[in-house]
């Protein structure tokens, strides 16, 4: 079996595919929906989603196989996201470079195979939707193009889900600004008037007596909780906003020097 192909853009591809976030659940059910349309569609028995990182194809969706996942290098679909296009198979046994791959030779016994590329907003292979069947086969030139329209789905999907958790980790954010600030507006009012008056007395006594400086000092250390209490809140705030602008960052496209030629 011939060695599989490495994108030139492996790096950028990889960091894309993880700032999206898209392995986090695997498989899910809306990109199995999408799996199922593409077998319906091209009539094939097995159809995936699948996402493809340093050393696995994870199964975002599937239809026709309980598997969530498979080694990349027994794989079809590393040759359709260095291609950048569809990709058919239609007689692996015929295909040196498949006829003694795993997945042709045993289990599920794959003789045809398409893919078509899932590519990110930045022009990065993230992976693909494909089918097989078990005996060769060809699709039609409606069929090739309506897996092709399914992959573009299933990217502007996987972005469509970054947008909106980044949009919920937002109003989380937003949530606990307006209750701190709700806090400083109220809470902050009395440690801060106990310290004016504490100065007050002894900038007008010009100095106070033991039992005065403790019963102060009592009284400021009442106060000492809320206010660590608040900057903590505030320091945490401050990281979430922090990590939600990284999070913005890397949605973002790459430039278009950045991409793949």
């Amino acid at each position: 079996m011939a060695a599989i192909p490495w994108p030139g853009d492996e790096i950028e591809r990889l960091a894309e595919l993880h700032a999206l976030g898209a392995l986090e659940v695997v498989p899910h059910a809306d990109f199995s929906a999408i799996a199922e349309l593409a077998a319906h569609l091209c009539q094939a028995p097995i159809a995936l989603v699948n996402l493809i990182d340093a050393e696995r194809q994870h199964f975002k969706g599937h239809f026709g196989t309980a598997e969530v996942g498979m080694d990349r290098q027994v794989a079809f679909c590393p040759y359709v996201i260095c291609g950048r296009e569809v990709l058919e198979i239609r007689d692996a046994l015929e295909d040196e470079r498949f006829r003694e791959n795993a997945v042709v030779a045993g289990e599920p016994y794959v003789r045809f195979y398409a893919g078509a590329p899932v590519l990110s907003a930045a022009g990065h292979g993230l992976g693909t939707v494909c089918v097989m069947d078990h005996k060769p086969r060809r699709l039609s030139s409606v069929q090739r193009r309506a897996l092709a329209t399914l992959a573009t789905a299933a990217a502007a999907l996987l972005q469509a889900r970054h947008h909106a958790e980044a949009l919920q980790r937002l109003r989380t954010v937003t949530m606990r600004e307006v209750g701190l600030l709700q806090r400083l507006t109220g809470d902050l009012r009395a440690p801060l008037a106990a310290l004016h008056a504490c100065l007050k007395v002894s900038d007008d006594d010009g100095g106070l007596d033991a039992a005065a400086e403790h019963c102060m000092a009592q009284a400021l250390l009442r106060h000492r909780t809320p206010l660590i209490e608040l900057v903590e809140e505030l320091l945490l705030l401050a990281g979430m906003n922090s990590h939600l602008a990284a999070v913005m960052r890397e949605g973002r496209p790459a430039r278009a020097s950045s991409r793949p030629r």
